[in-house]
């Protein structure tokens, strides 16, 4: 009796401290040749391995303003507005987020060797023709430059190269223009490249209040909490290429010849939500233009506008032990599916 009992506290205990994982619905996108991968030979070089932390959400709206109507004694005129709105994540340090991407690392490339694949070093990536000039990066540190509000990580004792670095630190990517060619002077190896991205809040003003928004003339930000393995690109300047957007993403590059490519991504159709860590909340930053239809002064009329500006910052509070245990299992969970997926075109 007491040994039921002891295992009924011990699985209400595990039941109470497990995160609530979402579902993986992965994406492919432009996939081909995998089934010829049986060819390749057995040997996988990590070009890229990193994760994106998002630990400050940032956005504002500004509107101007300006005269409005016709003639001088009919007219108006309407201030600047613009709303700010910060969130910031509070609790979390930086071995935190250093842990969870060696954890997701070190699965990786058990699984690899367990796959009977051997591991190609940077050091015979930087010795081929195609990477000549290319920087030389050590993991391990936090890079706040990548990305607006995001903290970039690749796992500590693991180097990777990076076509330049900007003077804000922002590293400069393109490898994946890079990958075909890499993998033929690596003897046909696959080139693998890992990018997770660990969202906690977006956008979530809904599109009636953004067009009553527009007709008033105030500006208005809304936003919502909730962690995730998000889907979207972070940068969305549309001049990215996969593996330099910030989006979760595994991508696959082999080439033994020009008869024999082999290409594989797999993205999210939607976000993987992680429960029970960060509660769904929404804040809002709002401020109204004001309008001053102006004092007549005799040969001319007088408008006296102050523009207006809103800005809030609010900070959300999070545990490091459960944040560091969801976020690795649910890189774990989209991870698996990506190497089940890739585990069945090797030999």
């Amino acid at each position: 009796m007491r040994r039921i009992f002891a295992l009924f506290l011990s699985l209400s205990f595990f039941a109470a401290n497990a995160q609530s994982i979402g579902e993986v619905d992965l994406k492919t996108v432009n996939n081909y040749g995998l089934k010829k991968l049986d060819d390749a030979p057995k040997k996988i070089y990590i070009s890229q391995f990193r994760f994106n932390f998002q630990t400050l959400y940032l956005d504002k709206e500004r509107k101007v303003g300006g005269f409005r109507g016709g003639s001088e004694y009919t007219r108006s005129y309407k201030s600047d507005v613009e709303a700010n709105l910060s969130i910031g994540l509070k609790g979390l340090q930086e071995q935190d987020l250093v842990d969870i991407v060696n954890e997701a690392y070190k699965d990786l490339t058990e699984k690899v060797k367990a796959a009977g694949y051997e591991l190609v070093s940077v050091d015979a990536a930087a010795a081929t023709d195609e990477m000549q000039g290319w920087q030389r990066k050590a993991g391990g540190t936090l890079n706040q430059s990548q990305f607006d509000g995001y903290v970039t990580v690749s796992p500590a004792g693991y180097e990777y190269l990076v076509k330049a670095t900007r003077d804000d630190g922002k590293e400069k990517g393109g490898f994946l223009s890079k990958a075909q060619p890499l993998s033929k002077q690596l003897g046909g190896a696959i080139v693998l490249a890992v990018n997770i991205a660990v969202p906690f809040a977006r956008e979530a003003e809904s599109g009636g209040s953004k067009l009553l928004g527009r007709l008033g003339g105030g500006a208005k930000v809304v936003a919502e909490t909730g962690l995730e393995i998000g889907s979207d690109w972070l940068n969305t300047s549309g001049t990215a290429g996969f593996e330099s957007s910030g989006a979760t993403l595994v991508a696959l590059n082999a080439k033994q010849s020009m008869a024999n490519i082999n290409v594989g991504n797999w993205m999210l159709k939607k976000p993987i939500e992680i429960g029970d860590v960060i509660p769904k909340q929404k804040f809002k930053s709002e401020e109204t233009a004001k309008v001053d239809w102006g004092t007549d002064a005799g040969f001319f009329r007088v408008y006296d506008v102050d523009n207006r500006f809103m800005s809030k910052v609010h900070a959300v509070e999070v545990s490091s032990a459960k944040y560091k245990a969801a976020v690795t299992a649910a890189a774990k969970k989209y991870m698996d599916a990506v190497w089940a997926e890739i585990a069945s075109n090797l030999k």
